[in-house]
């Protein structure tokens, strides 16, 4: 099959079929307390003709699929669709 790299090349290629070894999610504290885990979930890997000039091995596509997970601190959240307005006065929720 033929596919079109990022640069606008078309370069013949190969699906190459996988197994999933591991998808650990990565952790990162904010220093608001909040948490977010991400990872990525790669759903195909292409292997196309061309090889790294440096290193000799094939060049692979990935698709994939990034999910986030938030986990926010009490204080910091506020219900959707309500938001104080400046003109109705200090502390007046509209929504």
């Amino acid at each position: 099959m033929k596919v079109r790299l990022p640069n606008g090349i078309e370069v013949e290629a190969t699906d190459v079929d996988f197994t999933t070894v591991n998808e650990d999610w990565n952790e990162y504290r904010l220093e608001d307390g909040t948490v977010l885990k991400f990872k990525t979930v790669v759903s195909s890997i292409i292997r196309t003709e061309n090889y790294d000039p440096m290193t000799g091995d094939p060049v692979y596509h990935v698709r994939s699929t990034n999910m986030l997970r938030v986990k926010v601190p009490d204080e910091l959240k506020r219900l959707p669709g309500k938001r104080k307005s400046k003109e109705a006065g200090d502390g007046v929720e509209v929504g």
